[in-house]
């Protein structure tokens, strides 16, 4: 069996914003001539929009990867045997966005995310498999990871 998750975007949040105010920039730019230019920033700001990092699994020849896929086209990354990793866990993260203004105002926003991840041979997560917005869905798999690749849960020690 494949499995092939998505886990999070490379670029924080208003990153991914400021490259999508600068996809229509680039296009303004090659409207008036400039076309060098213009290719130039529409690159960087797909590149910023559309990357995201991921972890790709295949249970058949039990082999894992983390990879970036670059513009959404792009995979990188190295395969690695599961056989290095001994069980998964379930991580809580509590993600805090924050950003000052020019009057040094700051406005932070958080949430929790909960990350199922494999657990290396010391004990550790090691890198995470799946994300989940819910307690409940992030259980639900953990349970179908543990039976899929036939590993034990493990709980993290805080």
């Amino acid at each position: 069996m494949k499995i092939d998750n998505k886990i999070e975007k490379p670029f924080v949040q208003p990153a991914v914003f400021a490259g999508v105010i600068f996809i229509f920039a680039g296009i303004g730019i090659l409207l008036n001539g400039s076309f060098i230019w213009g290719i130039f920033v529409e690159l960087l700001a797909t590149l910023v929009v559309f990357s995201f990092s991921g972890i790709e699994m295949d249970t058949g020849q039990n082999r894992v990867r983390q990879y970036y896929k670059w513009w959404g086209i792009f995979k990188t990354g190295t395969w690695k045997s599961l056989h290095e990793y001994i069980g998964v866990t379930l991580v809580p993260l509590k993600k805090v966005e924050s950003m000052a203004s020019w009057s040094n105002r700051i406005t932070s926003s958080s949430r929790i995310e909960y990350r199922v991840y494999l657990v290396n041979k010391v004990r550790k997560p090691a890198f995470a498999i799946k994300t989940c917005k819910t307690r409940e869905e992030a259980q639900n798999s953990l349970d179908e990871f543990s039976i899929w690749l036939k590993k034990p849960v493990f709980s993290v020690k805080k």
